[in-house]
């Protein structure tokens, strides 16, 4: 049993396309790809154990364990799937699982019954649905998912064409952990009758690789941070839910100068919140996070913006 994020390598893709105003290819999902769930099933390690794969880390190294579903026909490939590095599912303290339950019901059918793949801390592309086939091999899953998908192509990679003549998919590996990343669900506005000073009251949520450690937020452009409170963590795989406060100065004579956004005889402004996220493994959210191509990975700053 185990609870984890489930997240799409896409999460934040339209995000992406608007701060760097460049196109992305797939569908613009928005912040609200992922989901966290309690998952039940068989450890992987154990059902390898008892197919007789060794348990000597030195025996491990440079295999994969390669899965694939062929219940439903793909648009790029005859079926869907995957890989990730057999010495991931064997550690000891590995949780990478078949599962035939989640939040303690049977699997249904759209969430991969009879089994899925679950792989705490991986992206959600490596849990692969209605599996149907687990295989050991030398090399990556020859997949089209695995090897020309879901990679993080540099930014001079600007068309599918462009990747294909220069050979960049056979040249930069395929994501597979979990990134740092956070995401501001709310920014509220919590005091009306100061007209120069309002506190904001900000949640979101943040997830890794690794239990998050801190979240911090910023209302002047990342000059000065404040530490929130993560209000929900379970484990080392689930999200975290996280909620803070902070006050914002306005400057009313300018705002009345400008005459902008005036509403009932008061003028308005926007003031956007920014977030940031880091885990126990000294993992830290890359705010700067480029363009791709695929739009996958995104993890630059959480925004939110409220008018007060």
């Amino acid at each position: 049993m185990a609870v984890a994020a489930l997240v799409c390598a896409g999460n934040r893709r339209a995000r992406m396309q608007e701060n760097t105003g460049k196109e992305v290819r797939g569908i613009k999902w928005s912040e609200g790809t992922i989901a966290n769930a309690r998952w039940g099933g068989v450890l992987l390690r154990d059902i390898l154990i008892s197919a007789g794969i060794p348990e000597q880390e030195d025996a491990q190294k440079g295999f994969h364990v390669c899965f694939a579903s062929n219940v439903a026909p793909c648009e790029d490939d005859k079926c869907y799937g995957g890989s990730i590095p057999l010495e991931e599912v064997m550690a000891e303290d590995g949780a990478a699982m078949l599962a035939y339950e989640m939040n303690d019901a049977p699997l249904t059918p759209d969430h991969g019954f009879p089994l899925r793949v679950v792989v705490p801390g991986y992206f959600g592309m490596r849990w692969v649905k209605w599996v149907d086939r687990i295989t050991i091999s030398r090399n990556e899953s020859p997949n089209f998912y695995q090897q020309r998908d879901y990679k993080i192509l540099p930014e001079c990679v600007s068309s599918s064409e462009k990747a294909i003549k220069e050979d960049w998919w056979s040249r930069i590996p395929a994501m597979q952990r979990l990134n740092c990343n956070s995401v501001v669900a709310r920014v509220q506005c919590l005091t009306f009758a100061c007209p120069d000073q309002k506190t904001l009251k900000v949640t979101g949520y943040a997830y890794s690789n690794s239990p998050i450690s801190r979240v911090e937020i910023s209302a002047d452009g990342g000059e000065t941070w404040h530490e929130v409170q993560i209000t929900y963590q379970e484990g080392n795989w689930s999200w975290s839910l996280w909620e803070g406060e902070v006050v914002v100065d306005i400057d009313v004579d300018a705002l009345e100068l400008a005459n902008q956004g005036q509403r009932n005889g008061r003028s308005k402004t926007k003031v956007t919140v920014i977030s940031r996220a880091f885990d126990q493994s000294g993992g830290a959210q890359d705010t700067r996070c480029r363009w791709n191509l695929r739009g996958v990975g995104f993890c630059g700053v959480g925004i939110g913006s409220v008018e007060v």
